[in-house]
């Protein structure tokens, strides 16, 4: 998938840069409204504190969480651009590079799978983009910043909050395994819906004069359960991640606040208020920590399909095509509507004998050409012979009306 973000601009890396940037902005005013919540809690349990103070520190977490969104806006939008321009721009190198394709190499993809991937495949790598810009680089740096925040305070804590990520790594790598094959197939299997349906569209008249519906609807009906099966599968897998990444969440804030009750109940008077500052921010850093690890499981959840898309994107640009264009575009003016080949050979793919060997003739306007090509047993065969009156037509499409007959 690396290889695919070549194709990337100066332009999509200038705003991946700067949607790092908000990034790292939003996350870091994300994890200083906990210290705001902190001095609110302490200020309301000190006896003698004044209003202003209690107001000025809710004013500045406002703040905090209206910057949070503003930095969220911009990286959205970003995140936006760069998916929609990479998209356009992987959709005209496709485009172009099976334009160049001979019947061999379309052959060896199938249409239904080339359509597949100029739509669906690239459709893929936008979502991942798109999301991964939001989630991918914020869920560590928030994961790490808030480990940090909170190593220093009470082991037990800190114990509760590693258990609950290792609980949520066990649920999420269970899913993982269990649709990460079903994700491969599906691309396969969404290539076997197009090319059906387009077998029956693009012979409808054949189908209805020998009231072929049922077979071509038990096809289809074939390929569309299989897709459908597959779906449901890796679907209903996914589904238990989100209860169960809220089971582990409410878990967590249960287990924070009971161990934050025994400590304040057998800590001193002095220390109670502490302590129960701590634990109100403990508790929203080990729920950012958490909300860190459900961001990789969104990106989880498509990153499966993503490369495999990226893979068989890759597989199209990398092919080369087997009949190149030459470097002249235009013919002599002297030579208008005057086709030449020298030695020209003609074999189907995957066949054992040329049709044509060793073509060499000059079509000229308004002359008889006879074509002369080995059969393969030792004889000179006339192939075909025709007199071509074409004014004004170009030599391309002289020698495409050559070959055609």
């Amino acid at each position: 998938m690396l290889k695919l973000f070549k194709n990337l601009r100066k332009e999509e890396w200038t705003l991946a840069v700067v949607s790092c940037v908000f990034i790292v902005l939003q996350v870091w005013l994300d994890l200083t409204m906990p210290e705001y919540m902190a001095q609110i809690t302490s200020l309301v349990q000190t006896p003698g504190s004044r209003m202003s103070e209690i107001v000025l520190a809710g004013a500045k977490m406002l703040l905090c969480a209206l910057g949070s969104l503003a930095a969220s806006v911009v990286t959205t939008v970003c995140a936006a651009k760069i998916a929609v321009t990479f998209g356009g721009i992987l959709r005209g190198k496709l485009f172009r590079q099976v334009q160049s394709f001979s019947m061999e190499e379309i052959g060896h993809f199938s249409t239904a799978s080339l359509i597949t991937r100029s739509t669906n495949d690239i459709t893929q790598i936008q979502m991942l983009i798109a999301m991964g810009m939001q989630l991918l680089v914020k869920a560590p740096i928030m994961a790490v910043w808030a480990v940090c925040k909170i190593s220093s305070k009470q082991w037990q804590w800190t114990f509760t909050t590693a258990a609950a990520v290792l609980v949520l790594l066990v649920i999420v790598g269970t899913s993982m395994v269990l649709v990460m094959p079903k994700f491969r197939k599906m691309q396969v299997l969404t290539d076997d819906l197009n090319r059906v349906t387009r077998e029956n569209l693009t012979g409808l008249r054949v189908v209805r004069a020998y009231n072929a519906e049922p077979y071509q609807e038990q096809k289809f009906d074939q390929a569309n359960e299989a897709l459908t099966g597959t779906n449901l599968f890796a679907q209903r897998t996914m589904s238990f991640m989100m209860p169960g990444i809220q089971l582990v969440m409410s878990g967590l804030s249960l287990a924070i606040y009971w161990i934050g009750a025994v400590l304040i109940q057998q800590a001193g008077l002095p220390d109670k208020i502490r302590l129960f500052s701590d634990m109100m921010v403990f508790s929203q850093y080990a729920i950012q920590v958490v909300m860190a690890f459900m961001m990789l499981v969104m990106i989880f959840m498509i990153l499966p399909r993503a490369s495999v898309s990226a893979r068989r994107i890759l597989e199209v640009l990398d092919t080369e095509p087997s009949i190149t264009d030459g470097t002249k575009a235009d013919g002599l003016k002297e030579k208008a509507g005057e086709v030449e080949f020298q030695n020209v050979s003609f074999r189907y793919p995957d066949a054992e004998e040329y049709v044509l060997r060793n073509i060499t003739f000059t079509a000229k306007k308004g002359e008889t050409v006879a074509l002369i090509g080995s059969t393969g047993c030792g004889k000179s065969t006339v192939i075909n012979q025709k007199t071509w009156s074409a004014p004004g037509k170009s030599c391309l499409a002289i020698a495409a009306n050559i070959w055609r007959y």
